[in-house]
């Protein structure tokens, strides 16, 4: 870890000679957590949040997901205790539903948990929206979870802010 951050500080070597300069107070501490999709209910209990369905607290939305889950849970066990579908149709409608949505930010946290350079495909874009604010915003929104990955990285969308940025 700590040959990682040093090579990492190695790329700007002003900053590097400060940082090499001071004075450590505590080692170095690292950890990563595992990213899995749970089936979320069983009879008698449902997951809801980072129970069910857990990604890298890098784009911390483990907040979101929790309220998100739980709102959509309880519509589903309303659905099954007024008797308009079974409690397996309800719960594993409401899975389906959970799945597809976080899917998006699962693949992208995931991909930034790496912390490994983006891919060049990544860079091209990441390049092509420096100096825009509307996409940079767009692009930061994502990552925020105020904008869902799959509209940002949406084939039409890449191509707009592609071409804005060679042309701009």
């Amino acid at each position: 870890m700590e040959g990682n951050f040093l090579a990492t500080l190695d790329l700007v070597p002003e900053f590097a000679a400060r940082v090499r300069g001071a004075e450590r107070v505590s080692d170095f501490l690292g950890g990563a957590v595992p990213n899995f999709f749970r089936t979320p209910y069983g009879p008698g209990w449902a997951l809801v949040g980072d129970a069910g369905y857990n990604k890298d607290p890098l784009t911390a939305q483990g907040i979101s997901d929790a309220f998100r889950d739980a709102e959509q849970c309880t519509a589903a066990v309303d659905a099954w205790l007024r008797g308009t579908t079974s409690y397996d149709d309800a719960m594993s409608a409401w899975q389906r539903r959970r799945d597809e949505e976080v899917a998006p930010m699962y693949e992208f946290t995931t991909q930034l948990a790496t912390l490994e350079p983006p891919p060049p495909e990544m860079q091209q874009l990441l390049g092509a929206i420096a100096g825009s604010s509307a996409a940079m915003d767009a692009f930061v929104s994502v990552n925020a979870g105020t904008l869902s990955p799959a509209a940002f990285f949406a084939p039409d969308n890449i191509g707009a802010l592609m071409s804005a940025g060679v042309s701009g």
